[in-house]
């Protein structure tokens, strides 16, 4: 279980989270909606402290950190736990896809080169991408790039994946493929998946759960058939509008 507790976070004067509480259950697919600086990246990476929240409490299963006071061992712990892909890759460029993957197996799983080897080319080849093991981050398009990405998160075997807009920085011919790897990972892995997204027909398909944000706050949370088909809020139905017709869903 995931929870967050009265989370705020500002940037100067900005207040981008202003007192999140929710919980996401293990093992669940949980996807974030909302409009351009709602606050959701933001939330997500509080979780993994890349943006360490003001004040507030994380809780993972039996992990609980006041982020206030939480320190580097906290946040160690709460790191080797969790994965993440990045919007724009975050590649290494002067590494192959094999060595992007085998990296962190090897620098903060301490895993032995053999087995590092062995896991990267499987997950590589999950994402099918194992005929490109050897290309370098230039020589593939943007939708292999983040495929690597995703591989080199299943490859750490993490408790929790993060995905931050995965598909917002691809061609729209290149977002297809990378919408089916993560629906084959939706299906596939046991861990908690939170993916924050414009892609409303993806959440549909895979989310368990569904979180809407907007100016800091939550502003409704709750199953796909609920959210996408009968929102309760004004302002979750103004946003959907601009994604999905009014005919689909009951007002």
């Amino acid at each position: 279980m995931i929870e967050f507790q009265n989370i705020h976070k500002a940037f100067g004067r900005n207040k981008i989270l202003k007192g999140i509480s929710c919980t996401i259950p293990t093992g669940s697919v949980t996807v974030i909606l909302g409009p351009s600086g709602s606050g959701k990246t933001t939330l997500l990476r509080s979780l993994n402290f890349l943006d360490k929240a003001d004040c507030g409490k994380i809780i993972l299963d039996d992990l609980s950190i006041d982020v206030e006071r939480a320190s580097n061992k906290d946040i160690h712990k709460i790191r080797q736990r969790i994965a993440m892909v990045f919007q724009m890759y975050n590649l290494f460029k002067n590494k192959t896809a094999f060595e992007n993957v085998t990296e962190g197996l090897i620098i903060v799983k301490k895993m032995l080169k053999p087995e590092a080897k062995q896991r990267a080319l499987f997950f590589l080849d999950k994402v099918g991408l194992g005929n490109k093991a050897a290309a370098y981050p230039h020589e593939l398009s943007g939708g292999q790039q983040q495929r690597v990405g995703i591989a080199r998160a299943l490859a750490l075997n993490p408790d929790v994946i993060l995905f931050d807009e995965p598909t917002s920085a691809l061609d729209p011919e290149l977002v297809g493929e990378v919408l089916e790897v993560m629906k084959q990972v939706a299906r596939e892995v046991n861990c908690t998946l939170i993916i924050v997204t414009h892609e409303i027909n993806f959440a549909r398909e895979v989310a368990d759960n569904i979180i809407f944000m907007d100016n800091g706050l939550i502003v409704e949370q709750g199953i796909p058939q609920e959210i996408l088909h009968n929102p309760q809020q004004e302002r979750t139905r103004q946003f959907l509008a601009r994604y999905t017709s009014f005919t689909e869903y009951n007002i």
